[in-house]
C-alpha cells in the first residue's frame, strides 16, 4: 500500500513538470564572456564623400524623407528637408573629432530623426567600415550608419 502510495505521489509530481526547460531571457545567466560582441570596425582611410543615413543608435531610419551626409576635405554636412547641420572634423587612425560650424538645421523639430542624426554625427568618436561595407561614426553612446551614394 505504501508503495503504490509513494508510485501515486511521483506519477502526479511527473504529470505536473513541464517536458523541457523553460527559456530563459537572452543574456540571463550567461557571463560576461559568453555574450556575442560585434565584430570591430575595419579602419576608414579617408572619410570623403556623398553618403546616406541608413540608421541611428542602431535602428534603421524610419522618415519620409531622406537625409544626406557630405564628407569633403575637413568639412561634414548633413542635409535633409527641414535643414543643414555642419562640422569640422580631424581624422587620425579611427578617431574622429567633430566640432559644429554652422547651420542648426533651424527647421527641424526636436523629435525629427535629423536632430538624432545631428545628435549622434556630432557625438562621433571614431569611424570605420562594418561588415556590411557602412560606414560607421560612433561614440558617446550614439552611432550613425552611413551607405554611399
Amino acid at each position: 500500500m505504501r508503495n503504490l502510495a509513494l508510485a501515486a505521489a511521483c506519477m502526479a509530481l511527473f504529470a505536473c513538470a513541464p517536458d523541457h526547460e523553460p527559456s530563459s531571457p537572452p543574456g540571463a545567466g550567461a557571463d560576461e564572456g559568453d555574450v556575442e560582441s560585434e565584430p570591430p570596425l575595419a579602419p576608414v582611410a579617408d572619410l570623403s564623400g556623398e553618403y546616406r543615413v541608413a540608421g541611428i543608435d542602431g535602428a534603421p531610419l524610419d522618415a519620409p524623407f531622406g537625409i544626406a551626409v557630405s564628407v569633403v576635405d575637413n568639412r561634414i554636412a548633413l542635409d535633409a528637408p527641414c535643414g543643414t547641420f555642419a562640422w569640422t572634423y580631424r581624422m587620425q587612425d579611427a578617431r574622429l573629432t567633430t566640432q559644429r560650424t554652422g547651420p542648426a538645421g533651424d527647421g527641424c523639430t526636436q523629435d525629427s530623426p535629423v536632430r538624432a542624426a545631428a545628435a549622434a554625427l556630432g557625438a562621433a568618436t571614431t569611424a570605420g567600415r562594418d561588415a556590411s561595407n557602412a560606414v560607421v561614426l560612433s561614440g558617446g553612446g550614439h552611432a550613425l550608419t552611413l551607405y554611399s551614394q
